[in-house]
């Protein structure tokens, strides 16, 4: 069991800036995580939704249990007298944070456990101030509500379409349908499977392929992670196939890898390089570069800023830096150790299908696959 209070802020627009507080509360289910122990915690959230005023979106993953579980929550917070929204479908991350951005809710509460291991799930809650910590203990429940047999009476919201749209106004549609690229897409059985063919539409010349697309509430037993899975599949597919990239994107879409047409993965600061560097060439945008530590032998970056004119700021905790450099409007482009790409125009937390789109994007506007701009890349800095 476990149960953590973190900030982060987002802006999906450049007039909205945003603080969120997440509230997270995960067990391993049938032992920890148990329609009676989830229940404690909705009855409180219920408590604490009146005494803010506060209405609710909830949303869910493609974990084991997560849709059964949102219905259950929706049924109770209603019985309980909060107002509720409940998602029609599986959501990635960022599309909650649209929504709120939105309007459709002042919070939301979430049936997910990221991207932690498949016997894992858990409730997340995103509001907009501080002091639910009472959320992450629960309390014994006032009445056991039937467990749904369906959500037809539901006010369900389409948030995944309002997200889908949103991506389409952040990059250059046109380009990336009008140019003629392959591209393979795993989506590693989570919550972003169709949101890039989506934004890309239909009749588009750019050819999108996507993997591991089947619902899978078990993940195919491994974390749904780019950043701790061997992504063979994708990496051949790609390699054989002789494509212009490939992506992976996190089960809740925060978390990047990217595959090269060689079939190699691409670091994190590659990535983050091109895509600051391309932001800025093309839409004359500025601001840091924010990269792990870890990242910091990588002493050609030197070679990059003078060239560039932009900095590159190698942060002991890079998600915490990304918050405070969103928060100043200072970001550009920032990275964490595990891959998730912040935008800094476009949000404050990992977004990993509109970096990937935005690769897609310059990949689409220089006419060469990725491995070629990887070289560029590192040889016009001597590395």
């Amino acid at each position: 069991m476990s149960g953590d209070e973190t900030t982060h802020v987002t802006c999906l627009f450049p007039h909205m800036q945003t603080v969120r507080y997440t509230y997270c509360w995960e067990g391993t289910i049938a032992a920890d995580f148990t329609l009676d122990a989830v229940r404690r915690r909705y009855v409180t959230l219920a408590d604490l939704l009146h005494a803010r005023g506060w209405s609710c979106l909830v949303a869910y993953d493609t974990r084991f249990l997560s849709a059964p579980i949102a219905a259950d929550c929706y049924q109770g917070l209603r019985a309980l007298g909060a107002r509720v929204m409940l998602s029609s479908t599986p959501l990635p991350r960022p599309a909650i944070d649209v929504a709120l951005d939105h309007g459709v809710a002042d919070c939301a509460v979430m049936v997910s456990a990221s991207n932690r291991d498949y016997w894992l799930n858990g409730l997340i809650v995103i509001a907009p101030a501080p002091g639910l910590s009472p959320f992450i203990d629960g309390h014994p429940p006032r009445e056991c509500f039937p467990f749904p047999a369906e959500t037809s009476n539901a006010s369900t919201i389409d948030v995944r379409r309002a997200y889908i749209e949103s991506l389409r106004r952040e990059i250059d549609v046109d380009l990336a349908r009008q140019t003629s690229l392959t591209i393979f897409v795993d989506v590693m059985n989570g919550t972003t499977g169709g949101i890039i063919p989506a934004v890309l539409g239909d009749g588009a010349q750019t050819k999108t392929i996507e993997i591991n697309r089947e619902p899978d509430a078990w993940f195919g037993r491994q974390a749904p992670h780019p950043h701790t899975a061997p992504l063979l599949r994708l990496r051949k597919l790609v390699r054989e196939s002789d494509s212009h990239l490939g992506v992976a994107l996190s089960a809740d879409g925060r978390a990047l890898g990217v595959v090269d047409n060689d079939g190699e993965l691409a670091p994190h600061l590659d990535i983050a390089l091109l895509l600051a560097q391309y932001l800025n060439r093309q839409y004359r945008q500025r601001g840091l570069v924010i990269a792990p530590a870890s990242a910091a032998s990588a002493t050609w970056v030197r070679a990059w800023e003078a060239q560039t004119g932009l900095s590159v700021e190698f942060a002991a905790q890079p998600a915490a830096r990304i918050v405070e450099a969103r928060a100043a409007n200072q970001l550009l482009v920032g990275v964490t150790e595990d891959g998730q790409p912040t935008i800094g125009r476009s949000g404050g937390i990992g977004d990993a299908p509109l970096a990937a789109l935005l690769l897609v994007e310059l990949v689409a506007r220089r006419n060469v696959k990725l491995r070629v701009l990887r070289d560029k890349l590192r040889q016009s800095q001597g590395a």
